[in-house]
């Protein structure tokens, strides 16, 4: 009897695992909405391809969509249930504070779901409150080993994370190059530039014609509209700055100098577009009536450090005057940058600041302040996700200025977000957006699902070693074909 059990546990087993391979292959898109307030914060439950929402001193996770045919579906998990306790605890309170990062029921929730995948049953057990009932649920997660004990670094879990998002990626890419936009027209530039560059550091010899493709799209849609004569026509900064940042570290991975004339198009536009007291905006003219926009400044100093190791020759005076703009806009409590030299003080720290620290370090430029950034962002690892309503480029940026500034604070820091990942992660191994607790709207101008994946695998290849942003130093690398 007891043999006939096993071989029967056996057979299910062998068919539950064909049924998770044959409905997990297009990933779930969590449904979110995007409270402006902070008053509501959704976000992906990972593996079991349902959306959760959390309110400022919740405990208990309320269900507010479950994919059909995914892991919850199939646990029976329901929208409308509250999840009251997790593998038999109870989940510790959530704070909508940006400060208190994922601390809270996202944590707990993500470390179950890392331990239940890499257990021999593949179970997660939940208990849900649904209407007046308590129910114990049983939810089947897919087969996935735990991040190495190395992590971020010599870790197989997240190398296949990366190709995973790598192969989603090319295949979602469009046929001009581009990746579907969100709400926004003209944001399929800044957005293409951040897919094709996860595609860069996923470092496989195979993406490299859909880099070029995405490359192609930029130069039609943004660059040929440059006229070096007249800095009020050609692409918004943050085209001419994202766009100039990959197509050097395009330059820099390959040894293909094809682009360096576009290169130059882009950072020569941006140095015409610094003000006389150093200030930027999102296009020629300067707002806030003449505040400006310092996210612009850092990224543009990027965009310069990065394609003077391709050999461009640096504005020097532009250089000085944005630099002078982005020292005047530190904030002395914390020692990271703000908003602007008229508004220092500001909670989204991480894109300004961590864009500044990679460019000053690959510039080989003040080391002391690069220091001081470091231990900002650090300090305040708990404000990644939030940047202008972009939780993409606090992600981005400020995992590769932590990495160009201080390769063990950023192994520290990357630690503290192995939730974050996992609870991005999809059960088909892409991954799914997973934005900050308060306006995300400038991320849903891009377009979620791109901007999530690309998000993501810069994040897990920030520890590698091979764009220059992420404190890479070596030339040629990608592929046997460079020049």
């Amino acid at each position: 009897m007891r043999s006939s059990s096993l071989c029967l546990a056996i057979v299910v087993g062998a068919c539950l695992s064909s049924i998770l391979a044959a409905q997990e292959t297009a990933p779930y898109r969590p449904k979110l909405t995007n409270s402006k307030s902070g008053a509501t914060h959704d976000f992906p439950l990972g593996v079991l391809s349902a959306t959760g929402r959390l309110k400022d001193g919740d405990r208990a996770i309320l269900v507010i969509d479950v994919g059909k045919g995914g892991a919850a579906d199939r646990g029976g998990l329901v929208a409308g249930d509250q999840i009251v306790a997790i593998r038999g605890r109870r989940p510790s309170l959530f704070s909508n504070k940006t400060d208190a990062g994922l601390a809270g029921p996202q944590t707990d929730l993500a470390v179950a779901i890392e331990q239940a995948s890499a257990d021999k049953s593949h179970r997660l057990q939940l208990t849900v409150k649904r209407k007046d009932k308590t129910i114990r649920l049983q939810i089947p997660v897919p087969e996935s080993p735990a991040f190495a004990a190395s992590f971020p670094n010599r870790c197989p879990k997240s190398a296949k994370y990366l190709a995973a998002i790598a192969d989603h990626l090319v295949a979602s890419q469009r046929k001009d190059g581009s990746w579907r936009p969100g709400v926004g027209g003209d944001a399929d530039v800044y957005m293409s530039a951040f897919c094709a560059l996860a595609l860069l550091a996923a470092d496989t010899q195979s993406h490299r014609s859909s880099i070029q493709r995405a490359i192609g799209f930029i130069q039609r849609k943004s660059i040929a509209s440059i006229k070096p004569t007249d800095p009020k026509v050609g692409p918004k900064n943050w085209q001419a700055a994202s766009s100039a940042i990959l197509l050097a570290e395009y330059q820099l991975a390959t040894g293909d100098d094809a682009y360096h004339a576009d290169l130059k198009k882009c950072c020569d536009l941006l140095a015409s577009r610094v003000s006389k007291n150093g200030t930027m905006g999102h296009h020629y003219q300067i707002p806030y009536n003449g505040g400006g926009l310092v996210i612009i400044n850092v990224q543009a100093h990027l965009a310069w450090a990065l394609a003077a190791r391709c050999g461009y020759e640096i504005d020097s005076g532009a250089w000085d005057r944005s630099l002078k703009e982005v020292r005047d806009s530190i904030d002395k409590k914390t020692g990271a940058v703000g908003y602007s030299s008229r508004a220092t003080w500001s909670p989204d720290i991480a894109a300004r600041t961590g864009a500044m620290a990679a460019a000053l370090a690959i510039a080989n430029q003040k080391p002391e302040l690069v220091k001081q950034f470091a231990g900002a962002l650090v300090t305040h690892q708990g404000r990644m996700r939030h940047a202008h309503a972009m939780s993409s480029i606090g992600l981005i940026y400020g995992m590769s200025g932590l990495k160009s500034a201080d390769s063990e604070a950023h192994k520290l820091v990357m630690r503290k977000w192995k939730p974050y990942l996992e609870l991005c992660r999809t059960a088909a191994g892409s991954a799914a957006y997973f934005g900050g607790k308060r306006n995300i709207g400038g991320d849903e101008y891009l377009g979620l699902s791109p901007i999530g994946n690309a998000t993501v695998a810069l994040i897990l290849a920030s520890a590698n070693d091979k764009l220059f942003m992420h404190g890479g130093t070596k030339k040629g690398w990608f592929g046997k074909t460079a020049k």
